[in-house]
């Protein structure tokens, strides 16, 4: 499966106009993959719907819990264009056993319903920089397993949360992590990519800073391999995506360290962290130190058409859950307001 993203089957939005970039010329880079020139070069967010169509697909993480079919039905409850699931307990190394039945009746109910693209998030448990041999067995099984039902169900890919240094860096570890991608590549099925994701910095996780995922991706240089941009954990890691310098700046670095073309889909969450703070803690859209802003610039940039932007975000309070219960209505409806250049939703 190539980088490149099917177009939207439902909504879809006008890309914001650039003030340096002509509308034909931003085409051909997007289209042609070589995006230095629109993504870095001069550009200006002036919040007008005009331009190229371009598809940004607004999504979230749903429960596929009572079979993984299940989880097409909660993501059109919120409105989603697109989603992500766990397809096993995230917190366990018990693989669940999906059966045909229904593996086919998740891709019949995405077909009927025009779901756009499906992401699967491995278990949290995995870390491919481990010294323990036994742990390193137990993720690289967890992945190979997430990329097969991932490749069963036609998802677009698996992202992953590559691992910790433990503060030794990643020089120190880089062989082990660099072995283990290459064998789950190895074992893995063909279709889905493998995203590994940006991180906040907690523990000494890979992926806080962008050379992580670069030296990673270079190393293994295999086109399956991709990442994924988490917008609270990169906030969190010192990166300021607030401003429009601060977000070409990160993009810049982003592109030099790893490449834009590499940038497979995002995790939408605002920050309960400040900039820099190092911790991995997600707020409701707008309502973090992100802010409208932020997300703004970030859906209104070239770098980012036709990317998933895909919600793990708390979820308002409600009676019931009084601290949330995940991606719901009201943040994919503020997130597709940023879209589509309305105001945001209270």
């Amino acid at each position: 499966m190539s980088l490149s993203i099917s177009p939207l089957r439902g909504q879809t939005r006008r890309l914001r106009s650039f003030t340096n970039i002509g509308t034909g010329d931003a085409l051909r880079s997007v289209a042609s993959r070589d995006l230095s020139t629109a993504c870095l070069g001069g550009w200006s967010y002036d919040g007008r719907l005009r331009g190229l169509t371009m598809a940004i697909q607004v999504g979230g993480h749903v429960s596929s819990s009572g079979g993984i079919f299940t989880a097409i039905d909660r993501a059109l409850a919120i409105e989603a264009e697109a989603c992500q699931i766990f397809e096993s307990a995230p917190q366990t190394w018990r693989p669940t056993k999906h059966t045909d039945a229904a593996i086919a009746q998740f891709k019949a109910r995405r077909a009927e319903s025009g779901l756009g693209q499906v992401w699967i998030h491995n278990i949290y448990l995995a870390n491919l920089a481990s010294e323990d041999p036994l742990m390193i067995e137990k993720s690289v099984t967890s992945v190979v397993n997430a990329m097969t039902v991932g490749a069963a169900i036609g998802a677009e890919g698996i992202v992953l949360h590559t691992g910790s240094h433990k503060g030794l860096g990643l020089a120190a570890v880089l062989d082990r992590v660099v072995d283990s991608l290459q064998r789950i590549l190895d074992a893995a099925p063909a279709g889905p990519l493998l995203a590994l994701e940006t991180m906040a910095g907690q523990g000494g996780t890979i992926g806080t800073k962008f050379s992580d995922l670069g030296t990673l991706l270079r190393t293994v240089n295999s086109p399956r391999l991709a990442t994924c941009l988490d917008t609270c954990h990169s906030f969190a890691a010192g990166y300021d995506i607030r401003t429009k310098d601060g977000l070409k700046a990160a993009l810049a670095e982003y592109d030099g360290e790893i490449g834009l073309d590499r940038l497979a889909v995002v995790h939408a969450n605002d920050s309960k962290t400040p900039l820099g703070g190092f911790r991995d803690r997600h707020e409701n859209i707008g309502d973090g130190f992100l802010g409208v802003e932020a997300f703004e610039l970030l859906m209104g940039h070239p770098a980012f058409a036709s990317k998933a932007f895909l919600l793990e975000v708390p979820g308002m309070a409600t009676e019931k859950s009084p601290k949330g219960d995940g991606p719901d209505l009201e943040n994919v409806r503020r997130l597709k307001a940023i879209r589509d250049g309305v105001p945001v939703p209270r």
